[in-house]
């Protein structure tokens, strides 16, 4: 999985207009559908692994451990009820995610981009829930930040007309940084179990 999870948890809906320029998927085939590994006793299914690879243009070996780690979030985020996605959203969502990319149509079955947004945006939910009030940066910080970018290079902006941006951007740092201890803490008390042996780990996986 990659070092900056909350990237990873946005990028469905939200990826830059250079990812979605990718070569035209494969026309969709029937999956002879099958278990590629159990999360808490919870089956994840070949279906969700390849919806998550065209979504998001990973290779299997990211894709599978990327997948656990989003089956195991969804299950803690399930539990909240500020997590729970209503089917106005989940529509809204599938609605931009095929305006962005309409080949997604012919490669992925709507109920399998209907299950993998219903899961992300719920996770979403719940990071803005549990994680996003505890993330707070101060105006010191803000100031010593911009003091350390500033060292050895030539003047630039004045401090006040980069100060917001520089927040805003500490801030997703600070819930990156959450969001990656919780999926650690998920992992070391889940039980998963790769059906036809683990996957080799991702460049940079822990």
């Amino acid at each position: 999985m990659p070092s900056r999870l909350a990237a990873a948890l946005v990028a469905t809906l939200a990826l830059p207009a250079a990812a979605w320029s990718q070569p035209a998927p494969r026309p969709r085939t029937e999956i002879l559908e099958r278990i590629v590994a159990v999360a808490d006793e919870r089956p994840i299914l070949l279906s969700d692994l390849l919806a998550l690879r065209a979504v998001r243009g990973l290779e299997e070996e990211q894709a599978l451990p990327a997948l656990v780690d989003e089956r195991l979030m969804y299950i803690e985020a399930a539990r909240l009820p500020q997590a729970e996605v209503f089917a106005e959203e989940e529509d809204r969502a599938l609605e931009i995610l095929v305006l962005k990319r309409p080949a997604l149509r012919a490669e992925v079955q709507e109920p399998d981009l209907r299950r993998l947004l219903r899961r992300q945006i719920a996770i979403l939910k719940y990071v803005e829930f549990r994680f996003r009030p505890q993330v707070r940066v101060s105006d010191a910080e803000v100031r010593k930040a911009w003091e350390e970018e500033q060292a050895g290079r030539p003047a630039g902006p004045a401090f006040e007309d980069e100060q917001e941006e520089l927040r805003a951007r500490l801030e997703r740092r600070a819930l990156d940084d959450r969001i990656e201890a919780w999926v650690r803490e998920l992992r070391q008390r889940a039980d998963v179990r790769y059906v036809g042996g683990a996957p080799s780990a991702p460049p940079g996986a822990p």
